[in-house]
């Protein structure tokens, strides 16, 4: 009997299955936030710095706020870099079109973990202070953390901010 998350039963190459992911984690992504309520729309350009948009909230029942948002796929880490092509037909260029994610790019990162499903919830002005990527293990207190969507204000956030190690 299969599982909600199996992946690859079909055997596809590793460039292919890997493009396969990003774009199935996106739909996932934005059906579990619409799910909590939350309404989202998928950015329909390729090479965008963010994904989705989604309407948050300042505080419970507040004002709304458009946030520009990245999905990443995760295992025990999540890379805090983009502009790495992906896919069947990648060409790396070292140096040449990657780049670190800062609040210029998006206002959030959503880091989907390929086995358990669960989304971790970064606001992108955390990361600025963190290298290049983050274990999962450093972060737990964004796992699901649906708070975030619904306090997205100076005060929460830098309140979560000083809870991280």
């Amino acid at each position: 009997m299969g599982k909600i998350t199996d992946m690859n039963v079909t055997n596809l190459p590793t460039g292919k299955i890997a493009a396969n992911l990003g774009d199935a984690h996106e739909h996932l992504v934005s059906g579990i936030l619409m799910r909590l309520g939350f309404i989202v729309g998928f950015v329909d350009i390729r090479g965008s710095p963010y994904d989705l948009f989604i309407i948050a909230f300042e505080n419970p029942n507040g004002k709304e706020i458009v946030l520009r948002a990245q999905v990443k796929t995760i295992d025990t880490s999540i890379s805090f870099i983009g502009g790495s092509r992906g896919g069947i037909d990648r060409e790396y260029k070292s140096g040449v079109k990657t780049y670190k994610y800062n609040t210029s790019h998006s206002d959030i990162i959503l880091g989907i973990d390929r086995k358990t499903l669960d989304v971790y919830l970064i606001p992108t002005r955390f990361i600025q202070k963190w290298g290049t990527s983050r274990a999962t293990s450093k972060i737990q207190l964004l796992k699901n953390n649906w708070d975030i969507l619904l306090n997205w204000n100076n005060v929460f956030l830098s309140n979560l901010d000083k809870q991280i190690p």
